[in-house]
């Protein structure tokens, strides 16, 4: 059954940095909690999504085939990776579907961070958008990824839910489980100046990079095109061995992203950059230096493994 992951891996190096964490990462997360998955629970999982409402179109037409012709074992990882991007996937679809499973607002929370201690004297308490970790039924739009996490993880436990219901909250469980552990899926950087309603997660911070202009979110989303080993290192295997991977969890997991994001994406070089172009009407443009970018990296890594480990964790337990 584990054997497959490293050739996934390799396939998964080659795909565009502008749509790693979308594509990637997730199906890397999602690879993993495979891997933590024994044949009968892989198995109970591929019976579901066989009754997810857009199999035929979204699962089965797609499968490439290589894979098609593939064992068992490699057919069910690729629809568990498959799983995990779904919730992009929709976002393409014709305008009627589109309305019926995208989800904008479930793949962010922006908890707040301030460019500088007069933007948060200025804003906080004052920020009006959802910041929530609580959940009431039912499930619908204007949740946020937490939310929308905890919501679907409910449906999915659910005894009397459908097939078909579960199949659809497994995808958005893989998709926001990853998307939590990406910092910029949990933060917004708020300024009196630039960002007044935050700066999306950092999609409105340019950066320069590689004679080329790219935004800040991206260059997180693309960090996992640097990885080449997904073991996790010793400090990465005491945190699993100790982690609690629960419902009542992920508001917790949302605020420790928010303090790597405060303290590892939007470092004190960063917001002097910022501040250096306040005045500017256009959005600030920016450089990273390569030990930002190296130490990005270490950040990011743990956090695809961790995320792989809880997914398996939630979907399995009672």
């Amino acid at each position: 059954m584990r054997s497959v992951l490293p050739l996934m891996l390799a396939l998964w190096f080659v795909i565009s940095p502008a749509y790693a964490w979308q594509s990637s990462a997730h199906k890397m997360t999602a690879g993993i909690a495979f891997t933590l998955l024994n044949e009968e629970q892989q198995q109970h999982v591929a019976a579901i999504l066989h009754s997810h409402p857009r199999f035929k179109i979204d699962f089965a037409a797609a499968m490439p085939g290589a894979i098609a012709k593939a064992s068992e074992s490699e057919q069910v990882l690729w629809m568990f990776e498959r799983a995990a991007i779904w919730p992009e996937i929709v976002r393409h679809i014709s305008q009627a579907d589109r309305t019926r499973y995208d989800r904008p607002t479930w793949h962010y929370i922006n908890l707040p961070v301030y460019l500088t201690e007069q933007d948060e004297a200025e804003l906080a308490g004052k920020l009006d958008h959802n910041m929530s970790g609580s959940f009431e039924p039912p499930l619908r739009q204007n949740l946020n990824m937490v939310q929308a996490l905890k919501g679907n993880l409910l449906v999915w436990q659910d005894a009397t839910a459908s097939d078909t219901e579960k199949a659809v909250a497994f995808c958005w469980i893989l998709h926001l489980t990853g998307d939590v552990h990406q910092p910029l899926h949990n933060v917004a950087l708020f300024s009196r100046t630039y960002f007044p309603k935050g700066d999306r997660g950092g999609n409105r911070i340019r950066i320069k990079y590689d004679d080329d202009v790219t935004n800040l979110h991206t260059i997180w989303d693309g960090l996992p095109n640097r990885f080449d080993n997904l073991s996790p290192d010793e400090t990465t295997r005491e945190l699993l061995s100790n982690d609690e991977a629960k419902t009542q969890s992920i508001s917790a997991w949302s605020t420790q992203h928010h303090k790597i994001a405060m303290e590892h994406v939007y470092t004190e070089e960063v917001r002097r950059q910022i501040l250096q172009q306040v005045g500017d009407k256009r959005n600030p443009e920016i450089s990273l230096t390569p030990e930002y970018l190296a130490i990005a990296a270490a950040v990011a890594r743990p956090q695809i493994i961790i995320a792989g480990h809880r997914i398996a964790a939630l979907i399995t337990n009672d």
